[in-house]
């Protein structure tokens, strides 16, 4: 396998492992408390927000001397880690529009949810 695939895979993985637990935090939070379905479904929307701006805010503080602290970076072995200058720069702007299509998706779901939310509570 290619450097480059190791850490765009790890990258991946990673985000998807942290929207899943955003999710099921989510859903423990919403399960434990009763609410009506549109008070639910707009904090469901608005936990997939927060974690949409948390990514922007991740993808935007992100640095080529900050990938080497990451954990996707961190994840690789070190004879695995994209090499030089270059490499980091290449891992820092692949982490970023990896964050960036995340905070995209969560942007979708909070949108959905919220009207969602909206058209419920007009009915």
């Amino acid at each position: 396998m290619h450097v480059m695939d190791s850490f765009d895979e790890n990258a991946f993985y990673l985000l998807v492992w942290r929207a899943i637990l955003v999710a099921l935090v989510g859903a423990i939070l919403l399960l434990t408390h009763p609410f009506a379905l549109a008070v639910a479904l707009l904090a469901a929307g608005n936990i997939a927000l927060v974690f949409s701006l948390v990514l922007m805010a991740c993808s935007a503080s992100l640095t080529e001397d900050r990938i080497a602290r990451s954990a996707a970076w961190r994840l690789l072995p070190p004879a695995e880690r994209p090499s030089g200058v270059g490499g980091r720069r290449w891992a820092c702007n692949r982490l970023k529009e990896q964050m960036l299509l995340f905070a995209k998706g969560g942007s979708v779901i909070a949108i959905m949810s919220s009207a969602s939310a909206l058209m419920i509570a007009i009915e």
